[in-house]
């Protein structure tokens, strides 16, 4: 099927080609059904061998559960895992586990997210399936009324995977490189007339990087932070946790949370250095 592209665009369609990318969809069903520890979910009681500890915050608070991925329930994606749980834990304060410098640099904030402080990532590369080796009593961590504040995602969700594709969005940084620096972008937009620029920000193709996934392109409430990456590194989305029609989940008002991880860390499945952001309107 051709793709309808905007006609401002047209005389950069085999460019806009090239940035196709594939991706895992995950769909999110809330659901009271009782979960293997070793299953995809977002909430509910996570995977953790008798031999491995909660994890805890900086402070000593225990992190909160928001997701794993087994990944031997993912359809293949080239360049991530075929095995092995992913885990996603954030910290209940105000700002959901993210770090700032003070005073406030963005860039170092880039750098300063991968310490891990306040939200954790933890990979087993071997499952095991006996519940006899496996913590099943989680009644020492705190319930939902005694967090302090509420998570993004309230209920236990099953997760659904699926393989598709999409093209670089307007809000990704890369969708400067069709016009060279920010200000010839800026340039750009200025020269072509109101009705192509309302076609740009309308189309679907162009615009919609919102949604549950790995891989693909992030979508965010404010701007790209993997602008700020260094120039020599490839980040990739881990995870998106994002709004969903059988879910209800949302950070702050009406955002997006984004996990990241350079190329070369996925390659080798070290996952201490993972940046995780969230943002909304």
């Amino acid at each position: 099927m051709e793709l309808h592209l905007p006609k401002a665009l047209q005389d950069k369609r085999n460019e806009f080609l090239s940035t196709k990318k594939p991706l895992i969809h995950i769909e999110p069903f809330e659901t009271d059904e009782n979960l293997s520890l070793w299953t995809s979910k977002y909430r509910g009681n996570p995977y953790l061998p008798k031999t491995s500890e909660f994890p805890k915050d900086i402070d000593g608070r225990y992190l909160v559960f928001m997701a794993q991925i087994n990944f031997s329930e993912v359809p293949p994606l080239e360049g991530y895992p075929t095995s092995g749980i992913l885990q996603f834990f954030i910290s209940d304060n105000d700002l959901y586990g993210l770090e700032y410098t003070d005073p406030y640099d963005a860039r170092q904030q880039f750098l300063l997210q991968q310490t891990q402080n306040y939200f954790r990532i933890i990979y087993y590369p071997e499952v095991m399936t006996d519940e006899a080796m496996l913590v099943n009593s989680f009644d020492l961590l705190p319930n939902e009324d005694e967090l302090w504040c509420s998570m993004p995602v309230m209920k236990t969700c099953k997760l659904i995977f699926s393989s598709r594709e999409e093209y670089v969005g307007l809000n990704n940084y890369q969708f400067n490189k069709f016009w060279g620096d920010c200000s010839s972008r800026n340039e750009f937009f200025k020269s072509i007339r109101d009705e192509q620029t309302d076609e740009l920000f309308d189309s679907e193709l162009l615009n919609n990087r919102s949604g549950n996934k790995i891989g693909g392109y992030a979508n965010f409430s404010q701007s790209d932070i993997l602008e700020l990456a260094p120039e020599n590194e490839n980040w990739l989305l881990l995870l998106q946790i994002d709004w969903a029609k059988n879910a209800d989940i949302m950070w702050g008002d009406g955002g997006v949370g984004n996990f990241f991880i350079e190329e070369s860390d996925l390659n080798n499945l070290d996952f201490s250095r993972v940046v995780y952001n969230w943002d909304c309107g």
